[in-house]
């Protein structure tokens, strides 16, 4: 019994060893692998010491040899797992070496019939204190420097890439308003925009009348307004675009670029060089991204968001993500969701809010890992959550005007929006860490926002588009979305005239549309290039029982309209967005507190030293421009070409239904 005792004693720290040395090798190969992917160091230590040290001594009680194969095994499993782009003949030397260490250890400190074998048992019964004290401190000699060793790894900063570029990132913030940026800067809560608005200049960035995300982002990666771009809704596609874009210069001038969720960017063109990227924006119909191993992000959003059926199961999605740059905190909170559901289903605004915070980091940390890795000339990255949250979330941050907001709703959400800033800010973080020094730093967002407290005869009222163009007839012909109150309607035909004579006829069909007992046009219809805007007239009284009449169909008014006491979208679209520019350039400013939307592209364009294009009608930022960026070259528009298809358009209206573009 007393054998058994000491030979236990000295096992403990034995394996303690083992793990130390096994657990160090597999965080070294995986920060070599990928230099950010480790993160937390609770979760690391977790992970790669506290879970294997408990494997091993269930797997000791059955074999010994079977706890040391693991341990062997360990740093060459999750090699395989997180092999990067990294030299793989060195990285393949870590689990070798490791793998001796371990033998030479085992074969000379805890093999039996060792020194710590059976002769070591027998020695134990003759003189245990001796020898427990001897063990003890020859263990010691192996667990100080495997601890040392381990500490070193997990402690020691992720170098920076080699090649100090990117040269510019634009950041695109989808909604972000100076109205939360400021006071949140006040508070201390946002230290990295703050840091950019400390060093660089700032601006309150006009938009268009329309104040809709994709003609707005469109103008502003091609610094033209929507008649010449051509891009008037979500219903567009990279072949819409009449003249280029910021990237298409670059690379029909042979420069690198990376792209990461901008809308109208899929699908990537697959002849792309070595330096460039392109992850298109989740609204795309499939996950096709350049290069092809980052469509994963695709893939977890959509089971996320609109349970598409094409998303792979979750585990290979978390292994296709952590070989690619997901950091450990990302996949921790997102399992911790996934498990969090399971036991307990969240209500459908805690989850709204969560999945929005979760998507930026993922898609952070996706842009993060492309920027080590390919090392563009230029990035761009748009980020679209905050206006997703500030739409439904606005009545709880302020409550006045919104009377059916419960207090412990209030007290609940009222600081979710500022919670996206704050993650919004936690991923400039990665981003400007990823980032030489010296890059130029383009921070803009498409508007602000503000509460939206408009009512229509006391209700807030927003029509029910997919309803509308079910009675108009025009499911096959008219593609349309809700923004904020605004009802945006455009023809779909191939020809321009079929567009307008459909046009037309929707034009008419709406502006004559009232009430059964009046005659009073029920509807406000104007003209948007290529598409109607469609808005209730402000109106006294709308009673629930009431129909409405368009051509010779009359229907129930609570058909076509949302007649809510409560504000279901409560946040709507501000004209004024927030841009910051931050590098050696922001000295060169030579603009006001005033931007327009058509300034943005002349500005980053001024930056790369792109030629400035004939039909811009903004003007670059900043002063003494280089000789490239004063000449003057045409934009070729993008040739990528997808026929219009059925499946696809469903798909981007379930996920427009789940953004609350589509009533």
């Amino acid at each position: 019994m007393c054998a058994a005792s000491s030979d236990d004693h000295v096992r403990l720290p034995l394996w303690t060893a083992l793990v130390l040395i096994s657990g160090a090798a597999s965080v070294l190969a995986v920060r070599l692998a990928n230099p950010s992917v480790l993160d937390e160091l609770l979760t690391t230590v977790a992970i790669f010491f506290v879970l294997p040290f408990v494997l091993f001594l269930i797997l000791n009680t059955i074999s010994r040899v079977a706890a040391v194969i693991a341990a062997i095994a360990m740093p060459g499993a999750w090699l395989l797992i997180a092999r990067g782009s990294a030299d793989s003949a060195l990285l393949s030397l870590i689990p070798i070496v490791s793998a001796l260490v371990i033998a030479v250890i085992y074969c000379t400190r805890g093999a039996p019939g060792t020194g710590h074998g059976a002769a070591g048992s027998r020695h134990a019964t003759l003189g245990s204190g001796h020898s427990a004290a001897t063990s003890g401190r020859r263990s010691a000699f192996v667990l100080l420097p495997a601890l040392a060793v381990a500490v070193t790894i997990l402690l020691a900063p992720t170098p920076r890439p080699p090649h100090m570029i990117p040269r510019v990132l634009l950041i695109g913030i989808d909604g972000a308003s100076w109205g939360r940026v400021e006071p949140l800067v006040a508070d201390g809560r946002l230290p990295n925009l703050e840091r950019l608005i400390e060093h660089g200049h700032t601006a309150r960035l006009r938009t268009l009348p329309s104040m809709y995300s994709p003609q707005i982002w469109s103008t502003i990666a091609t610094g033209c307004l929507p008649d010449d771009h051509g891009i008037y809704d979500f219903g567009c596609r990279q072949a819409d675009f009449r003249v280029g874009r910021l990237w298409d210069r670059m690379w029909v001038d042979g420069r690198s670029c990376g792209l990461c969720g901008w809308y109208f960017t899929w699908p990537p063109n697959p002849h792309l060089g070595q330096n460039d990227f392109v992850v298109p924006s989740t609204l795309a119909p499939d996950g096709r991204t350049y290069p092809p191993d980052f469509s994963f992000y695709w893939q977890l959003w959509a089971r996320e968001s609109f349970k598409s059926d094409e998303t792979v199961p979750y585990h290979v999605a978390a292994l296709k993500a952590f070989r690619n740059g997901v950091r450990l905190s990302t996949l921790r909170r997102a399992v911790t969701g996934v498990v969090a559901r399971k036991l307990s289903p969240r209500a459908p605004l805690e989850e709204a809010w969560r999945n929005r915070q979760l998507s930026a980091a993922l898609e952070t940390d996706v842009f993060c890992e492309l920027l080590r890795t390919r090392r563009p000339e230029f990035a761009a990255i748009l980020l679209n959550q905050v206006d997703k949250v500030s739409h439904l979330y606005w009545k709880y941050m302020e409550p006045e005007g919104f009377e059916h907001v419960s207090a412990d709703d209030q007290a609940r959400y009222s600081g979710v929006i500022d919670e996206l800033y704050v993650e919004i800010d936690a991923c400039l973080a990665k981003i400007l860490d990823v980032a030489p020094l010296d890059a130029e730093i383009v921070v803009v967002s498409d508007h602000g926002f503000r509460p939206a407290l408009r009512r229509t005869a006391g209700r807030f009222c927003r029509i029910r588009t997919e309803n509308l163009i079910k009675v108009l007839g025009m499911e096959s012909d008219v593609f349309g979305t809700n923004v904020d109150r605004v009802v945006h309607l455009r023809p779909t035909a191939e020809s321009e005239p079929l567009r307008e004579a459909a046009l037309n006829r929707l034009e008419a069909r709406l502006a004559d549309a009232h009430l059964s007992d009046e005659s009073v046009p029920f509807f406000t219809v104007t003209r948007d290039g290529p598409s109607l805007c469609l808005e209730i007239k402000d109106r006294n009284e709308l009673p629930p029982d009431a129909r409405l009449v368009i051509g010779s169909d009359a229907r129930p008014v609570a058909e076509l309209v949302a007649m809510r006491i409560e504000a279901r979208f409560s946040g709507e679209h501000h004209p004024d967005g927030v841009f910051i520019l931050a590098g050696p350039s922001s000295d060169r400013a030579t603009v006001g507190d005033s931007l327009h939307v058509l300034d943005v592209a002349p500005t980053v364009a001024a930056l790369l030293d792109l030629p400035s294009a004939p039909n811009w009608t903004g003007r670059p930022a900043i002063g003494n421009l280089s000789p490239e960026a004063l000449a003057v070259a045409v934009y070729p528009a993008p040739s990528a070409s997808v026929p219009a298809n059925t499946t696809m358009d469903e798909a981007l209206k379930e996920k427009l239904r789940a953004m609350g573009y589509l009533e």
